[in-house]
């Protein structure tokens, strides 16, 4: 039986990551918001390598990198999993939410999306009685649906959840079709992952999974974050050389 060749596209390297060690990405307007696995610190680079702003993070081994909602998420891929919500101008952590089973499956790429696709917040719980009436608890978060959503991958148990980003309750999860996945980020409506250990890209039906496209990227020997620029450019971040590359 005759087969078909992978399609492959080509990443060139641009320049250095800001630090020791780059894993999560994210593009933007101004640029794009690197976190750095090592040392923990998030930065907001230039489209030529040069530091605009930084802070540091909670999070360690920070991993995925996303933005959405006024906000700057970092991913912490230790346990518990969780993500961390950051000011942008000041870098002050405005959030902490664990993901779902944080104990297993550890999380890599993240990407914020508003609720779109049919997808809707859960409604807003009954408030509960008051333990003490006179001094009343301060409330866990604003509420379903204010934030937006997270995608985000979860490498050791190859599924990605979807998650309301205020209240971290599951809204879907769909499978993943390898180990290792990584960075993501949307195109027309579907969601385009990159895995590690080879360097396939997958581009997947947001509502059950199917894999819709494939391809390999070459020129990075470990793609790890993944971002796309309003331009169509997209990023790839190399954990193992500290290098940010770009298929054009």
């Amino acid at each position: 039986m005759a087969t078909t060749a992978l399609r492959t596209v080509h990443a060139k390297v641009i320049f250095k990551g800001p630090a020791i060690q780059v894993n999560g990405l994210e593009a933007v307007a101004e640029g794009l918001w690197v976190s750095d696995q090592q040392n923990d610190q998030t930065y907001l680079i230039d489209y030529s390598g040069k530091i605009l702003t930084s802070f540091h993070s909670p999070a360690r081994n920070a991993s995925g990198t996303s933005f959405g909602s006024g906000s700057v998420w970092v991913a912490s891929n230790v346990k518990p999993s969780m993500v961390f919500r950051h000011n942008p101008y000041t870098g002050q952590c405005l959030a902490a939410i664990h993901l779902p089973n944080p104990e297993k499956g550890g999380v890599h790429g993240i990407q914020w999306r508003p609720f779109e696709l049919g997808v809707t917040p859960h409604a807003v719980p009954e408030p509960e009685p008051q333990i003490f009436p006179t001094a009343h608890g301060g409330a866990l978060n604003a509420g379903p649906g204010v934030s937006g959503t997270l995608w985000v991958t979860r490498p050791g148990t190859n599924v990605i959840d979807h998650i309301d980003a205020e209240t971290a309750e599951v809204l879907g999860q769909i499978p993943f079709p390898v180990s290792r996945s990584h960075g993501l980020y949307w195109e027309n409506d579907t969601l385009v992952v990159v895995e590690t250990n080879h360097n396939h890209v997958y581009r997947l039906d947001p509502a059950n999974g199917n894999v819709l496209d494939e391809w390999q990227i070459t020129g990075v020997p470990e793609a790890h974050a993944m971002s796309r620029s309003a331009d169509g450019r997209v990023w790839i971040g190399d954990a193992s050389t500290n290098e940010i590359a770009v298929i054009e």
